[in-house]
């Protein structure tokens, strides 16, 4: 198995199933330059890794019966170019890596065909006190497998 601190299991780019969600973006989103608000996109990356969870049969009733849940432990986040009131954004979520009781995800955020942002997120898997715990089997059944 792989721990938090051992070496992880890698997906090849043939491997990694990509989620798909779009949004679009609220006027109370802006900030005073009429943009996107640089805290605004990590609402967004949320709801695209929810969606990804729900698309594969997780929701908050089977993480409760699990006792497991996922947190973020550090996020990476490439700000390419701003977004507006109106735009409708493509955020892609794929999971790069996975160990024992921690994933890494790739998100990216389109307009159109153009790049707005790029995301690194390393999660944990957390018990009921807070603790890393393993990856419920059926959890890892479902995001690990291939597409």
């Amino acid at each position: 198995m792989h721990g938090i601190n051992s070496p992880p299991m890698l997906l090849s780019v043939a491997m990694r199933k990509v989620y798909h969600c779009t949004v679009e973006v609220r006027g109370y989103e802006l900030d005073s330059y009429g943009h996107v608000n640089h805290a605004q996109y990590l609402g967004y990356l949320e709801h695209a890794r929810w969606k990804m969870l729900a698309e594969e049969g997780v929701t908050l009733k089977t993480l409760a019966e699990w006792k497991r849940w996922p947190v973020v432990g550090s996020l990476e986040v490439r700000y390419l170019r701003p977004a507006f009131a109106g735009d409708e954004l493509k955020i892609e979520t794929r999971i790069l890596e996975y160990r024992k009781v921690a994933f890494t995800l790739e998100q990216r955020i389109f307009r159109g065909e153009e790049p707005i942002l790029d995301a690194k997120i390393h999660a944990v898997i957390v018990n009921e006190a807070g603790k890393p715990a393993e990856v419920p089997p059926s959890m890892a059944n479902r995001l690990w497998s291939t597409p």
